[in-house]
């Protein structure tokens, strides 16, 4: 190998070397980029689920207090309902017993009647 051809050899050698260097470092640049983006998005992502579970927490709440009135109306429409529930079953122990009374009237009624219009001989 002659001096020419060992420059040339060293020189395509060097170039090489740099062509292949600046590749690399492309490379490794849009790989950084990319793992910063993502960063961000990490970053981004972990505050939205921070938010959703705030607000999660937030409608749990509203939902136990809506659900302990809800119960609490329920109760006393049940009271209301049950004290109804009596009364009618008064009323109507009062309306058997006034009928009954009544019946027992327009028996003795009839039979007084009965003896008055039949012949006493």
């Amino acid at each position: 190998m002659t001096r020419s051809e060992l420059v040339i050899a060293m020189t395509v050698a060097l170039l090489g070397a740099v062509v292949l260097g600046w590749i690399l470092r492309w490379i490794y640049g849009g790989m950084a980029r990319a793992g910063t983006a993502k960063v961000e998005t990490v970053d981004d992502m972990t505050a939205r689920l921070a938010q959703a579970e705030e607000g999660q927490a937030t409608i749990a709440a509203q939902l136990a207090a809506t659900d302990q009135s809800l119960r609490g109306q329920l109760r006393e429409k049940q009271a209301e309902l049950d004290a109804a529930m009596d009364g009618l079953r008064t009323a109507r122990q009062q309306i058997s017993d006034w009928q009954a009374a009544y019946e027992a009237e327009k028996a003795r009624a009839d039979a007084k009647s009965d003896n008055q219009d039949s012949p006493q001989g």
